[in-house]
């Protein structure tokens, strides 16, 4: 079984959609929320200097409309 770990700001934001992804499934994940003013430390670390980024089992993606297409994709929930 995957793991997934969803990183983004401590508020709703372009992670949200993702979370309630989550939420619809039934799936566990780990929300990790950065504060604002701890965001330039870990900057570095994120694919495109940016988030929400999804981690899936050691593996980033970047950007929330891949996130969510790719958390439907794995969920059945593509339509």
């Amino acid at each position: 079984m995957s793991t997934y770990k969803l990183y983004y700001f401590n508020g709703r934001g372009r992670a949200e959609v993702c979370r309630l992804i989550f939420a619809a499934a039934g799936q566990k994940f780990e929300d990790i929320r950065y504060e604002f003013g701890e965001w330039a430390a870990h900057k570095a670390e994120t694919p495109l200097g940016q988030i929400p980024v999804l981690e899936v089992d050691g593996v980033q993606l970047p950007q929330s409309v891949s996130i969510a297409r790719f958390l439907a994709k794995q969920f059945q929930l593509a339509g």
